[in-house]
């Protein structure tokens, strides 16, 4: 039997509502919003912390300072 998510896919497109890519990742999604909101709060989350800090080393490298 079909999951109810799998029902829905049959007949409208799926668009993920979040900024958590395991999610993202999970459920499969045709797309996904941008939401600035969405994004700051995976941000947040720990299991991403490596992106933020990859950034903002990638800008340090660039002469980049918080002002920036």
């Amino acid at each position: 039997m079909n999951s109810a998510l799998d029902q829905l896919k049959r007949f409208t497109r799926v668009v993920a509502d979040t900024g958590d890519f395991g999610t993202i990742k999970e459920y499969a999604p045709e797309d996904a919003t941008t939401n600035p909101t969405l994004i700051l709060k995976a941000a947040q989350m720990p299991e991403y912390k490596y992106v933020i800090d990859k950034a903002i080393a990638e800008g340090r490298q660039g002469g980049r300072n918080g002002d920036d």
